[in-house]
């Protein structure tokens, strides 16, 4: 179950998302009708699954013929996914920023790190190595560079 946190700031929607995406999420419910520009944060979903994704794609298909701006911020790993499998998925929409995976060479632990887009560009995906928090040891970026990037290669 998701649960949306919007809120208007001129011709701006900022539309925060929590929860897994699922068959029960009706996004013109949670999030109604909006217009102008929306900023969809997808930080804390955690997973969405097939008819979730249909569900997302109908829905912002429908704003973006409408003439709504998309941009997705903060995209956890798990839409990071779904922007790669499915070309379609952000509906015309700018990914702004995302999370990327890491992993400690020392302790072994996993951890999330937030980059924007057009860093990520800069860099040639050359991503940089984290110091862990837990142990203070060399985190490394923990997937295949070309299949985590591809979409912004598109």
């Amino acid at each position: 179950m998701v649960n949306v946190i919007k809120e208007q700031k001129g011709n701006i929607t900022s539309v925060r998302m929590v929860g897994s995406i699922e068959e029960t999420v009706e996004f013109e419910n949670l999030v109604g009708a909006v217009s102008g520009e929306v900023h969809v944060n997808c930080k804390e979903i955690p997973r969405i699954n097939s008819v979730g994704v249909k569900g997302w794609i109908k829905y912002f298909q429908v704003l973006s013929a409408k003439g709504v701006k998309l941009r997705f911020v903060e995209c956890s790993t798990a839409i990071v996914e779904q922007i790669n499998l499915i070309s379609n998925f952000v509906c015309g929409g700018a990914v702004d920023s995302i999370y990327v995976p890491f992993s400690c060479t020392s302790c072994k632990g996993e951890f999330i790190g937030l980059f924007k887009t057009e860093d990520l560009k800069k860099l040639n995906f050359a991503i940089p190595d984290l110091k862990c928090g837990k142990c203070g040891g060399k985190a490394v970026f923990d997937d295949i560079p070309e299949e985590y990037f591809g979409f912004l290669n598109r």
